[in-house]
């Protein structure tokens, strides 16, 4: 079983990073998960703060699929949604 041995934002590439001690490598494109999901204000800034302060939290979501849920949670499922 391969340890993972870092995960990190990196700021130049835009990517989540993942090192494993087998050599691998895992990068996430933080620009692709955000259009591939439905976001706010609010959402980008609950992803904005997990991809800086809590990048393994972040790539664990994605990895299991519930990003989106976790975000709809933290936004309080409000959207921008305009009402005549």
């Amino acid at each position: 079983m391969r340890k993972l041995l870092s995960c990190a934002f990196n700021i130049d590439t835009a990517n989540v990073e993942l090192k494993y001690s087998d050599g691998s490598q895992i990068s996430i494109s933080c620009q692709d998960v955000e259009d591939s999901i439905e976001t706010t204000i609010r959402t980008r800034a609950e992803l904005d703060w997990l991809i800086y302060n809590s990048p393994l939290e972040y790539a664990e979501m994605v990895f299991n699929g519930t990003l989106e849920n976790y975000l709809k949670k933290a936004s309080g499922n409000h959207s921008l949604e305009t009402y005549d």
